[in-house]
């Protein structure tokens, strides 16, 4: 209806029913609306920008009165005759408000991620772009000579891993604040130059592999010696090595289900046991419920945790923790394991449509790991007898 919008019309105006709101155009300012809706009173104008409708919000009452609207509108009409797009420039103003740190918490929130990698992400933010936090990511992505220089700043001080770790983070970041806010300025770490660094290689040699093996079984702490060979018959990464449950597993003892891997809960996979394996498990949780009697892990420890966090082990060299994942694929693979396979049981991406068409069942994976599993004890120069645990070196 057509009504001057005056205070005392936007005080009087009665609510609209639910759902059907009313409208309320001044006829002495044209495109000046007032909108009554079931739970508030609105202003609004409306006029062609460069031959296209647009409708703009200008504020509610009582936060902006009737005068306040009116001269609003006449100034915001001006502007959209001219061109300008005032929910444009909105858009851009709040792309330009955006920080580092509500981009941060933007990606965290977008999609289910890992806690560790949330931490890891909140931890790379704190530790080395604190300074950058509360800044717009519009000040960031203007100046990409000075991303580039904290680049090799990081990199000075902290090492190249380190330096090139927190900046994929910012890439990451930036680029979801981009998704939100497409009119910020490209992301500045196209302008970072990369270490580059290359997959590590992990030399184990025959005659390394059977001196470990010696070494691990004549570790003082079964559970520690247990895990050390559970990491290495599996190439589980350590972290969900090191939380293994005995809840875990299936009812028939051959095969573990990995609810948190790395890649979060979307990668859970069932991970298929080999013999030996079984019998390091079933081993693992008798001694557990004499030692450990309520600790739901496969290996428990006294911490803070309640299960071995730390996997350094001065006995055994630098073949612990990944360089076990690294070892396992390359016996794996030397036994026979089809590299399609190998990926299944690393649960490594699929990487391509063919391998994500693919859903072999348990037992065709438990037959390779049963390859796996005998050259790793093999190369390890070790013997396992079925139904007993530890394996012993070889005469």
């Amino acid at each position: 209806m057509k009504a001057k919008i005056t205070q005392a019309l936007v005080e009087r105006a009665p609510y609209a029913e639910r759902g059907k709101p009313v409208l309320y155009a001044d006829p002495e300012l044209r495109g000046f609306y007032l909108i009554v809706t079931a739970t508030k009173r609105a202003y609004y104008v409306q006029s062609l920008v460069n031959g296209k409708q647009v409708r703009a919000k200008l504020g509610d009452h009582p936060a902006l009165d009737a005068k306040q609207a009116r001269d609003a509108a006449r100034q915001t009409l001006v502007g959209m005759r001219s061109g300008t797009n005032p929910n444009e420039e909105r858009r851009k103003a709040r792309a330009q408000g955006i920080t580092l740190r509500q981009a941060l918490d933007l990606h965290l929130t977008a999609k289910p991620l890992a806690q560790r990698t949330k931490d890891d992400y909140r931890y790379c933010c704190d530790q080395y772009l604190s300074d950058w936090l509360d800044t717009p990511l519009a000040e960031l992505g203007a100046d990409r000579a000075g991303v580039r220089e904290r680049h090799v700043r990081i990199t000075a001080k902290h090492g190249a891993p380190t330096a090139d770790t927190v900046f994929r983070i910012l890439r990451a970041v930036y680029n979801r604040g981009l998704r939100e806010h497409p009119d910020l300025p490209a992301n500045p770490t196209a302008n970072v130059d990369y270490h580059g660094l290359k997959r590590r290689k992990v030399d184990a040699n025959a005659e390394k592999l059977k001196a470990w093996g010696k070494a691990v079984v004549a570790l003082g702490s079964p559970v520690r010696r247990d895990l050390h060979l559970f990491m290495i018959l599996t190439g589980m990464r350590r972290t969900a090595a090191c939380e293994a449950r005995a809840e875990q597993l299936n009812q028939t003892g051959d095969a573990l289900h990995v609810p948190k891997p790395k890649g979060g809960a979307a990668r859970a996979f069932d991970l298929p046991l080999s013999g030996p394996l079984q019998d390091l498990v079933a081993h693992r949780s008798e001694q557990n419920k004499l030692a450990y009697r309520r600790s739901p892990w496969l290996f428990p420890a006294d911490s803070k945790s309640g299960h071995v966090a730390e996997v350094a082990q001065y006995e055994l060299g630098d073949l612990i923790g990944h360089a076990l994942r690294h070892t396992y694929a390359t016996l794996a693979l030397e036994s026979g394991v089809p590299i399609a396979e190998l990926k299944f049981l690393l649960n490594h991406a699929a990487g391509n449509v063919t391998m994500g068409y693919l859903n072999p069942s348990l037992h065709h994976l438990r037959t390779w790991q049963e390859k796996a599993s005998a050259n790793v004890l093999d190369a390890l120069g070790l013997t396992w007898t079925p139904g007993e645990w530890p394996p012993q070196p070889k005469e």
